[in-house]
């Protein structure tokens, strides 16, 4: 589904690009917003489920992340330049990264003038799904402040590195694993740092230009260990035409800082935000009604974001007062661009009462 680009000057001075995907100036749609996943951008959303949004009556609004698509390189790069010392303490700068990419979120949500909407992280974007709840939250608590309602959110296949690596493929168990010791250490800083930046020429010079029929040979490779829903998605070359296209627009700013920050912010376990939800959802407030519905969309055969991600987050930091729908034959890519009736309806239905399970 073909988008709409805007772009949002920034109180920082930055600029946020974002993609619009089912505008009808006829109709009074429900915005969702989108947030894609690791690494990709807002024209993602045209791929996984705009069109599914759209038939439910909603608007999707899919930003590019710092450094990503149209958005402004990110601020760790800035922030370590002003502060030396802080290059030592770059567990900070992502958390701080984090917390200025919610703001910036929130400028949308305040220049669109919505009232309430809805929210959908897939993959890499579920971290930043429970960010911006967990903000939209302490927010709402602040009884000075005026918030647009937060209606419901859907988490596909979101990661969640808290529940641990058990079950994921190599190479992203890997990436974990460096994105833990680059934290605190300068040398895995690098690694990353040189990882992500070789990303840049790859997807804008290399990949663009290759025959589909040698993408769909190296993407094959790559997915062995996956299920078989996930390679028979992946081995149609109308299913792999659209992200190529995307990766060009990913990566035109090239792969650093953008992609490592985001690797950076994602990619580890343990997130502040989490223990905000963690004991907000797990009190007795008279308000629970009114917390925003959670849905969560999970392959059980996902080799990328295992199930043991999705009852992570279900019963430790939902105290199971989300919905969780299994799939029992499909794994990541098939759920994500497989099942898109089904959170898209999620998202836009109206406000539903949150069965809690109550501590005896």
């Amino acid at each position: 589904m073909e988008s709409v680009e805007h772009s949002l000057s920034l109180k920082d001075g930055r600029t946020l690009a974002y993609h619009v995907f089912g505008k009808d100036p006829k109709k009074d749609l429900h915005p969702v917003l989108y947030f894609n996943g690791f690494p990709g951008c807002g024209k993602e959303a045209g791929i996984a489920c705009a069109p599914a949004v759209a038939k439910c009556g909603g608007q999707v609004f899919a930003i590019d992340r710092p450094g990503m698509g149209k958005t402004s390189s990110p601020y760790s790069a800035a922030n370590n330049n002003k502060d030396p010392e802080d290059e030592t303490k770059n567990m900070s700068n992502a958390d701080r990264n984090l917390d200025t990419f919610m703001e910036n979120v929130w400028e949308l949500v305040e220049d669109q003038g919505w009232e309430e909407f809805s929210v959908v992280g897939v993959s890499g974007g579920g971290p930043y799904t429970l960010a911006l709840l967990a903000s939209y939250l302490q927010r709402r608590a602040d009884k000075s402040a005026t918030v647009a309602r937060l209606r419901n959110v859907c988490l596909v296949g979101a990661l969640c590195l808290s529940a641990g690596q058990e079950g994921m493929k190599e190479e992203l168990a890997q990436l974990n694993a460096t994105v833990e010791k680059a934290q605190t250490s300068k040398w895995y800083r690098f690694q990353l740092a040189a990882l992500c930046a070789s990303m840049g020429p790859a997807y804008n010079y290399l990949i663009p230009y290759m025959p589909l029929s040698w993408m769909k040979y190296l993407i094959s490779l790559g997915n062995k260990t996956s299920p078989k829903a996930d390679r028979e998605f992946v081995s149609r070359e109308e299913n792999i035409a659209p992200f190529v296209e995307m990766i060009g627009v990913m990566a035109a700013q090239g792969g650093y800082p953008g992609i490592y920050d985001d690797a950076m912010i994602l990619v580890r376990a343990n997130l502040p935000h989490e223990d905000v939800l963690r004991e907000i959802y797990g009190s007795d407030n008279d308000d629970d009604d009114d917390l925003p519905s959670i849905g969560i969309f999970q392959g059980q055969s996902d080799a990328n974001v295992p199930p043991s991600h999705a009852e992570y987050l279900h019963k430790s930091i939902f105290h199971e007062q989300s919905r969780v729908f299994r799939y029992e034959d499909l794994g990541h890519e098939s759920t994500i661009m497989g099942k898109p009736e089904d959170y898209a309806a999620f998202a836009t239905a109206e406000r539903k009462k949150v069965n809690k399970a109550r501590k005896v």
